[in-house]
């Protein structure tokens, strides 16, 4: 839909009912008529509408008065001025209900509908509301303010509602067909589409032959030592992603396997840039207020198919790196040391000495201090100076454990060479703790401690 963003307009309404309290007292006095109203307006469907008593069960019956009270909650919060910024779109709520009708095959011409038959519902309402109120004057300027807020709101509702059920369709016949599900699989092992029906795919859904490539792998993130359900999320997830990435400006095919949302995108140009700013004004950069949280990694822009297997590679590499505080990770954001350390294999675990063993696993307050001592100052380009400034202690305090890190490992620290040895034993023993501590027990590592 064009025009202002959502909460732009819901300002712009609850404006107009702040300087009109007749049609503002009239909307508040909505509260607790929830059952009535909708009532009222799903008698009216059923015998206005064949596509909905067709579609009508006790599923659909409870799915539709559920919506009918989130209407109306928003409503009364858009007359009082109680709408809260606690999600990027207050209407979120309409997309859901467009998902949910899409996927229970409601024809969207019947959901609209629906939004004219609650349109007049609404209006009648007020109208009778309005006649056992308030002066002529106040009541034809209320019934002004009450007219066109009903028409803009339910056009907007209707926009959002037919954008989200037009993308819950493009995404049901997508992944529900053989095809689609081959497409991915050729693609994502780098193989170009040949059948008419892939390439005819491909076309519905924006991917652009020469546009360069990124892929993107989206999973639950552990937070807060739990785990959320991950079908569900998956399939949230999905959706998200699916209305993040405008079709204006990206192709997208998305899939949903091996417990994790994979997608592959286009776009004019730097794609895998393009990718992360969408994501983050789509808030996938933050963190929820429930604690559950999705991390995504993106790859590198290709430009061929044929290195699709290595993008998919990328992006997974990149989503291991994705915390709760980082959520977005780009392949060519991840720092080269830290790669190299995370991908380490056995026998560059079993080379960790027993000293960075002893002092990593050591519970006393002064071997922390030594950790944290030794990457603040590598971190403060090898100032003591500035390392004890940041720490809150005497630039005497830093040489003393620099000393004592030196007695411990036989490494001088304050040398590249040293540091360097020092700080990637700690990280390998940080990332591989288990497979360290199995390899230092295998050879003998109790006797090289002594």
């Amino acid at each position: 839909m064009q025009g202002p963003p959502s909460y732009a307009l819901i300002r712009q309404w609850s404006d107009r009912f702040g300087r009109d309290p007749l049609a503002k007292a009239v909307v508040a006095d909505l509260r607790g008529r929830a059952d009535e109203i909708w009532q009222h307006a799903f008698q009216l469907l059923q015998r206005e509408s064949p596509e909905y008593r067709n579609a009508v069960d006790d599923a659909f019956a409870k799915e539709s008065k559920a919506h009918c009270n989130e209407l109306l909650r928003m409503i009364i919060a858009v007359a009082v001025g109680e709408v809260r910024k606690s999600t990027p779109d207050p209407f979120d709520f309409v997309r859901t209900h467009a998902q949910w009708r899409a996927r229970h095959h409601v024809p969207l011409v019947a959901s609209l509908h629906a939004y004219r038959i609650a349109y007049r519902t609404y209006s009648e309402i007020s109208q009778d509301a309005l006649g056992q109120r308030g002066t002529p004057k106040d009541i034809v300027g209320a019934q002004r303010i009450l007219s066109e807020f009903w028409i803009e709101f339910f056009d907007h509702v209707g926009h959002v509602l037919a954008d989200a059920h037009a993308a819950e369709d493009v995404l049901i016949v997508a992944q529900e067909t053989r095809s689609y599900v081959r497409l991915m699989n050729d693609l994502l092992h780098g193989v170009e589409p040949a059948e008419q029906e892939s390439q005819r795919l491909c076309a519905l859904r924006g991917m652009r032959p020469g546009a360069p490539l990124a892929v993107v792998v989206a999973k639950p993130l552990r937070v807060n030592g739990l785990h959320v359900d991950r079908e569900v999320t998956l399939r949230s997830l999905a959706r998200l992603l699916e209305q993040a990435l405008s079709p204006t400006v990206f192709g997208t095919l998305i899939d949903v396997k091996d417990s994790q949302v994979t997608a592959i995108v286009c776009s004019d140009g730097d794609t895998s840039r393009n990718l992360v700013q969408a994501l983050r004004r789509a808030g996938f950069a933050k963190r929820p207020a429930d604690g559950q949280q999705a991390g995504v990694g993106i790859s590198m822009d290709i430009a061929e198919v044929a290195h699709l297997p290595e993008a998919l590679e990328e992006a997974q590499i990149a989503i291991a790196f994705a915390t709760a505080n980082h959520p977005l990770m780009r392949f060519s954001d991840i720092h080269l040391p830290d790669l190299l350390v995370r991908r380490a294999d056995q026998i560059a675990v079993r080379l960790i000495p027993a000293w960075a063993r002893q002092l990593d696993s050591a519970k006393d307050g002064r071997s922390r201090d030594l950790i944290r001592t030794i990457r603040a100052f590598t971190d403060c380009n090898f100032s003591a100076k500035h390392t004890a400034r940041e720490l809150g202690v005497h630039t005497n305090t830093i040489y003393f454990r620099l000393n004592r890190l030196k007695k411990i490992s036989g490494m001088d620290p304050r040398t590249y060479a040293g540091a360097s040895t020092i700080l990637t034993a700690l990280s390998l023993l940080e990332i591989h703790t288990d497979e360290s501590t199995l390899a230092w027990q295998r050879h003998g590592g109790a006797a090289d401690a002594r």
